[in-house]
């Protein structure tokens, strides 16, 4: 029995000891079949793969890694990777690469390799710390990347390239901009006094086309040169204080007389709540508006035309304004109405349409608009007519505080203008020669500074220097740099800049020390408006733009100050009236008065005849009416001040009787507000800038 025992003992183990050799041999096998599929992978991939243990040597590569690097499979396990460094970047590779070892650390980097036989090529190496039984190895892959780094580098070369191209095309642009229009400004400028010769009708008629036709090519010059500065990512944003209602009514002005003799009317309308002041781009945000408004006469032979202005949204800091422009014109086709916005496009593109126009005013607008954070659209059916928006978000503006003007003389006031261009210099000279100024004109402004010291020795010292910003030997900068740091008196000299360029010149020049900024062609009342309210600044304060910087005035800020300066009496015994026209002057920014008759008009006035600009003067009131109130005023010789009428009677006749009496104008009421600013831009603007 017991050894019976023992054998069966002995076959059970033998069982066993097959049962796990079977075992050993399948697993056997199935590593085998893993290491077979492994390297089947390994060697088909085309990334590089090898595998390193603690100590630092290579037990693995396959195929790719040997190709990449340029070895054989025994230099590849016998030699380090490191080796083959390019010597630029050796010294930062093998610092990281030690630093991973040394910390088991992950390591993922770019860099050069020099293969044996002197090719010089960029890989991507990337490692990772695998820890096993067999203790701590790393396993990692290489990719050769030169095809994808030479493609970054002649993007590099190609983006470089492109960003130089478009300096230079900037730089063309702005010198093109000057030699365009200056040539343009000497035509419209010439025109301008020549129309204050004597000429007969028909050459007013020939002078007035010459100067329509200048304008029209400066407006399409403007066009292309802003076209291809969107193009080239180069249009550039001023950021000022401007009056948004204002500004819609100058352009309402501007674009009236494209209506002519049709019975259109011109509308304009502006939501009370609109702020009195805003800051961004006034030029930028009037050419869209101008564009948009300007084209509605083209295609509407009768009915309306409307500009409207609304506050659309508000923020703590900024505002979007939207403005409309409706019109009861042809209309266009709905399928049309996408295309137009794109440039060289147009609703009808044939060669003999009607309506003429580039196809690049409105993509121009979409562009700028888009670019103030805004859009422009339409909406429109054929024959029913059009309404085009525009939106755009400004910054939000502190309040103008409203102050009285006195007048500036400017009558034996000596000048010195300095602009390269003769024509430039004659057309200056003649306006301000005009105005009473005594003039000097240099065409170079390495001339301006000695002319201006020479003129202190002598005694008699130039009240004004008038620069072109773009002059061939010195520029308009390097002029107010030199006055600015000369001595007293001559470094307090005001100083105005005049500028071709299509550049957003303001507001270096307000760094480079000018007082005031205006684009040419520089329309004679804008000049003389700049020149009177930078010699009414500087009177009394020595060394303003020195000692500490005044804003600039440019062509918008002076007609603004005008507007804000404004002090009207109102004379009206309604009291509903009395507040109506209260509110809409004072929101305007008007500073307003009240006299409740003829007696206590002619007592207010006549107590402070300088601080009124104008006389808003109802016609039946109790004590003394309207008419004898006027003639009362004007007995006394004030004989300047514009008195208006306003009457709600309309009959024949009486418009002849208020100004017999001595009135200057005469308005209906209801009153309606474009015609209250019209009103007060003819009689108080006009005069101002003359």
């Amino acid at each position: 029995m017991p050894r019976a025992a023992t054998i069966l003992e002995l076959v059970k183990k033998n069982k066993v000891l097959e049962e796990e050799n079977r075992r050993y041999r399948k697993s056997q096998e199935a590593v085998h079949g893993s290491e077979e599929r492994f390297r089947l992978i390994s060697e088909t991939i085309h990334f590089g793969v090898f595998e390193i243990d603690e100590e630092g040597s290579c037990q693995y590569t396959n195929t790719s890694y040997q190709e990449i690097f340029g070895l054989s499979l025994v230099e590849s396990l016998t030699l380090e990777w490191i080796e083959f460094l390019h010597a630029d970047d050796r010294e930062a590779v093998s610092s990281a690469w030690a630093r991973a070892l040394d910390e088991m650390d992950a390591f993922s980097m770019d860099c050069r390799i020099v293969r044996p036989n002197g090719a010089v090529r960029w890989i991507h190496l990337h490692s990772e710390p695998v820890f096993s039984d067999a203790g701590g190895r790393y396993t990692g892959t290489v990719e050769d990347i030169t095809e994808r780094k030479l493609a970054e580098e002649e993007l590099k070369k190609a983006k470089d390239a492109a960003e130089t191209a478009n300096r230079a095309k900037s730089q063309f642009l702005a010198n093109m901009s000057h030699e365009i229009r200056t040539p343009m400004n000497g035509v419209i400028g010439f025109t301008d006094l020549l129309l204050d010769s004597e000429l007969s009708d028909m050459q007013v008629d020939y002078t007035q086309t010459i100067k329509r036709s200048g304008i029209a090519l400066l407006s399409l010059i403007n066009d292309i040169l802003d076209f291809s500065k969107i193009e080239s990512g180069e249009l550039d944003f001023e950021t000022i204080a401007f009056d948004p209602e204002l500004l819609a009514y100058d352009v309402c002005d501007l674009v009236r007389p494209k209506i002519g003799n049709r019975p259109v009317e011109l509308l304009c309308r502006v939501d009370d709540h609109m702020p009195a002041m805003v800051k961004g781009d006034p030029l930028r945000f009037r050419q869209v508006i101008t564009n948009l408004l300007g084209n509605a006469p083209k295609f509407t032979e009768a009915g309306e035309i409307e500009l409207s202005m609304h506050l659309a949204e508000e923020t703590p800091e900024s505002v979007m304004l939207h403005a409309a422009i409706r019109d009861t014109g042809v209309g266009i086709p709905e399928e049309k109405q996408a295309v137009i916005f794109e440039p060289f496009q147009q609703a009808d593109g044939s060669t003999t349409r009607k309506y003429g126009g580039t196809g690049l005013g409105l993509s121009i607008c979409k562009q700028i608009s888009n670019l103030m954070g805004g859009d422009v659209w339409v909406q429109s059916r054929s024959g029913e007519g059009s309404t085009f928006h525009f939106t755009a978000w400004l910054q939000k503006c502190e309040d103008k505080q409203a102050r009285r003007v006195p007048p500036v003389s400017l009558e034996g006031l000596r000048v010195l203008v300095a602009d390269d261009n003769a024509a430039n210099g004659r057309i200056l000279e003649q306006v301000l020669s005009t105005a009473g100024m005594a003039t000097v004109v240099t065409q170079r402004g390495n001339d301006v500074l000695p002319v201006l010291q020479a003129a202190v020795e002598k005694g008699a010292p130039f009240d004004l220097c008038i620069s072109d910003i773009r002059m061939p030997d010195t520029d308009g900068f390097a002029v107010a740099a030199g006055i600015r740091s000369a001595q007293a008196p001559l470094s307090r000299m005001p100083l105005i800049a005049l500028s071709s360029s299509l550049e957003r010149d303001a507001h270096r020049c307000e760094k480079a020390g000018f007082n005031g900024f205006l684009s040419k062609p520089a329309r004679r009342e804008k000049l003389l408006q700049m020149i009177g309210r930078v010699l009414r600044d500087n009177a009394g304060q020595p060394g303003a733009r020195t000692d500490r910087l005044e804003k600039i005035h440019t062509q918008y800020s002076v007609r603004e100050d005008l507007k804000h300066s404004v002090r009207i009496l109102l004379v009206e015994d309604n009291l509903v009236n009395q507040k109506l026209a209260r509110l809409m002057l004072g929101k305007a920014g008007y500073q307003v008065d009240v006299a409740s008759n003829g007696v206590e008009a002619l007592d207010t006035y006549t107590a402070d005849p300088d601080a009124f600009d104008l006389i808003f003067m109802d016609v039946q009131m109790p004590e003394m009416d309207g008419k004898e109130a006027t003639q009362a005023i004007r007995r006394k010789g004030f004989d300047k001040v514009p008195i208006i009428a306003m009457t709600a009677h309309a009959m024949k006749g009486d418009r002849e009787r208020c100004l017999e009496a001595g009135m200057n104008d005469y308005i209906t009421k209801p009153i309606k507000r474009e015609a209250v600013f019209a009103i007060i831009e003819k009689n108080v603007f006009s005069k101002e800038s003359g």
